[in-house]
């Protein structure tokens, strides 16, 4: 029997990725995807873990008793110790048992997460939060999340929902954002907010290279069609993806002025492919910041791209082992 060996699914409002995962190098045995629909219900979902696992495990033809645990990483609030989705606005369900039904099916343990938690294990462990006690590490997609670790421990906070950095107010009264709030700092820097802002610009009547590839009633619009876009040097483009960044940098700063860490940490798809969200929160920070932490803190991207949720996922099993 192999010992090192877990599962890691990383479930979003639009994917599920799972894993098999050596716990004590990181490397990935073999992955499987599967989309996931806001409009699914809880059995929908549940049905669509299982599945996700099935696939894997025969495509990898590793079997059940080779695998010492299944990590569970969920955007969402949740209830470790009972394993239960509190509430998920990306999936539109809540107060959902997710580990016992799996538990069950697979006769494994099953472990729960918050996705932003269990990336920031996976960078923690495997990636760019190696050999750091301080980090700070935020997650740039749809929304803005991150997990904060101090002294080498992950923050979970009074509730288990530390790390809600997107939901800091940033201008008082501002955009509505997705949690019900005004003026969140997801509301102005996050993917969907560069997103929005374009999609306010076309309907002023401003032209952009963008305009085919965006969703003009939600202004959905994917990372990749945002940096195809500054590459042709589309200014609605570029002036969406700079007032976005500074943004971020804003309401970073606050945390860095606070916790002081050694690292600040971008990661998610934006941060991945758009150097120019990246560069420019760089430049920002310094500037929002302290004189001091601002020049001292170091502010580099995440090293294990889309596998981060499925590693730190697997590793999570071992906080609980």
């Amino acid at each position: 029997m192999t010992h090192n060996l877990a599962i890691g699914c990383d479930i979003g409002g639009t994917k599920i990725a799972s894993g098999i995962v050596n716990t004590q190098t990181g490397a990935i045995i073999a992955t499987t995807r599967k989309k996931t629909k806001a409009s699914d219900n809880d059995l929908d979902l549940v049905k669509k873990i299982e599945n996700s696992i099935d696939e894997l495990l025969l495509e990898s033809k590793i079997k059940t008793s080779d695998i010492t645990a299944i990590g569970l990483g969920i955007a969402g609030m949740v209830d470790r110790s009972k394993g239960i989705l509190l509430e998920a606005a990306n999936i539109k369900t809540g107060n959902l048992s997710i580990t016992e039904p799996i538990s069950q099916k697979f006769k494994i343990p099953a472990y729960l997460g918050n996705d932003v938690e269990v990336a920031t294990i996976g960078e923690m462990h495997f990636g760019a939060g190696q050999n750091c006690e301080n980090f700070h590490c935020i997650f740039v997609g749809t929304g803005i999340g991150s997990g904060l670790v101090i002294n080498n421990k992950l923050i979970q906070g009074f509730t288990g929902t530390a790390g809600e950095i997107g939901h800091i107010m940033l201008i008082p009264n501002g955009k509505i954002c997705g949690c019900g709030n005004y003026g969140c700092l997801e509301a102005y820097a996050s993917r969907l907010a560069i997103s929005k802002n374009i999609l306010k610009y076309i309907n002023k009547g401003y032209e952009t290279c963008i305009t085919d590839k965006i969703d003009l009633d939600k202004g959905i619009l994917r990372s990749k069609a945002i940096t195809d876009a500054i590459s042709k040097n589309d200014k609605v483009v570029i002036n969406c993806v700079l007032e976005a960044s500074n943004f971020l940098a804003m309401g970073i700063s606050s945390v860095l002025n606070l916790i002081n860490p050694e690292k600040i940490i971008l990661g998610g798809g934006l941060i991945d492919v758009c150097d120019l969200y990246f560069q420019n929160f760089c430049n920002q920070l310094k500037y929002y910041s302290l004189k001091i932490p601002g020049k001292k803190t170091i502010v580099q991207k995440a090293q294990l791209g889309d596998f981060a949720g499925i590693i730190g996922a697997a590793k999570l099993t071992q906080f609980y082992l």
